[in-house]
């Protein structure tokens, strides 16, 4: 009896001890970004997440070390942007974050418990929903304020657009991307070692898959997706890609190519041809006069989440609320800054608007569709019928090259905030 009783107490001080060592493991801290600490708790619960991606997603996860890596570059961004919208008194209001859970429920019909419930099953719990919820909702305040406004596209930029438009066929491209970004000001040592790097990337793409060499070494925003930019026609790519996926075929993969942002590689997923333009004759056209309001998904909304925020303001505006005020504060596009109004737009310019247009009539406001932008609704106020041939559509162009580079100013806005930040990393 009482070896018994000195044997369960044996046990039961290893079960206290390793409680304990297993609470002081997660404690650790692994990292400290300013004042603010990074525990190993925090990355693990970053990697797990990623390993679900990889495991939805049906992608061969990178090594362990990769992905906790990436994992502490993501949780360090995320320290500095709270940070600074502290700073600068960018809030996120409980409203914000009420009405989001009430739109996702709602659409979804079930009630609060039962949403809690389904993330506990998805491995994920509603305070970490929540965290999430508020981070992103800061970010989009952070980059709406700090660059949005701050985009200036020249008439010139706009005239060199159209004249490359004039000169391309309307083509979807369905394309990922893998980006060795240079430091600010790279010296060339720097330049030559990644260069080595990107080739031996192209390399390894005969036996990897282009989603894994993409989370592993992409420095691009789109990294944690695999690389995946979506769909564009081809004149809403940058010029420098337009160059150097001339004459590759679905499944092809491009050269090694530089621009003053690094260096690159795209994959061509698929291409959709629309067909070639007429060109050098003149055509009567309709044209419409659009305001549109474009909400994005993302980790926090889904595409029924936006679908239901964007059919309850079609719902409000019919009944007499202000589309330009809506558009204003809840659009995802740089023309929320103008009402949502997005100018004169002529048919055959976009196959999705004229699929749209097509079912309205003047101030009847859409149904939510779907673009390679976001999810949108739109309303066109007038209509009138003109020579195309020596018209612009100046207004959609400077909406496709403001969305072209918004992420790249935002991640050389980010890298000099991060210069300027104390981190120290704890490898013990």
């Amino acid at each position: 009896m009482i070896r018994n009783k000195l044997f369960k107490f044996f046990i039961l001080c290893l079960f206290l001890q390793n409680s304990a060592f297993a609470i002081q493991e997660l404690d650790r801290i692994v990292a400290i970004v300013n004042k603010d600490p990074i525990t190993y708790q925090d990355l693990n619960h970053g990697v797990n997440k990623a390993l679900r991606f990889f495991e939805l997603n049906k992608i061969d996860p990178p090594e362990q070390d990769v992905i906790e890596k990436k994992v502490l570059e993501e949780l360090i961004e995320q320290k500095l942007i709270e940070a600074y919208a502290k700073d600068w008194n960018i809030k996120v209001q409980q409203d914000e974050v009420d009405n989001i859970i009430k739109n996702i429920t709602d659409s979804n019909k079930i009630s609060l418990e039962e949403f809690k419930e389904n993330l506990n099953k998805q491995g994920s719990s509603y305070n970490d929903f929540v965290s999430s919820m508020r981070y992103e909702i800061t970010l989009k305040k952070v980059k709406n304020r700090e660059i949005s406004s701050r985009l200036n596209i020249s008439e010139f930029e706009i005239k060199k657009h159209r004249e490359k438009l004039s000169k391309i066929t309307p083509d979807i491209y369905d394309v990922s991307h893998i980006l060795i970004k240079f430091s600010p000001d790279p010296t060339a040592s720097e330049k030559k070692e990644k260069r080595l790097l990107a080739d031996k990337i192209l390399q390894d793409l005969n036996k990897q898959d282009f989603k894994t060499l993409a989370y592993e070494y992409s420095d691009a925003p789109d990294s944690s997706e695999g690389g995946y930019l979506g769909k564009m026609k081809k004149g809403e790519l940058p010029e420098i890609f337009i160059n150097n996926i001339e004459g590759l075929k679905a499944g092809d993969v491009s050269k090694v190519f530089e621009s003053s942002n690094g260096i690159h590689i795209v994959k061509i997923n698929n291409i959709e041809s629309l067909g070639t333009e007429s060109k050098g004759k003149k055509q009567l056209v309709n044209k419409y006069k659009i305001r549109q309001i474009v909400l994005k998904t993302s980790e926090v909304y889904s595409e029924t989440d936006v679908i239901t925020k964007l059919n309850n303001y079609k719902i409000d505006i019919e009944n007499g609320a202000d589309f330009t005020n809506y558009a204003k504060k809840y659009s995802e596009d740089f023309s929320s800054t103008n009402g949502g109004d997005i100018g004169w737009i002529a048919s055959g310019y976009d196959q999705f608007l004229d699929k749209e247009l097509s079912l309205l009539d003047v101030n009847e406001i859409s149904n939510p569709f779907k673009t390679n932008l976001g999810w949108h609704i739109i309303q066109y106020t007038e209509m009138k019928t003109e020579d195309l041939s020596s018209e612009s559509i100046d207004n959609q162009i400077r909406i496709d090259l403001i969305n072209e580079r918004t992420e790249l100013l935002y991640q050389d806005w980010f890298a000099n905030l991060k210069t300027e930040a104390f981190i120290e990393f704890r490898n013990d």
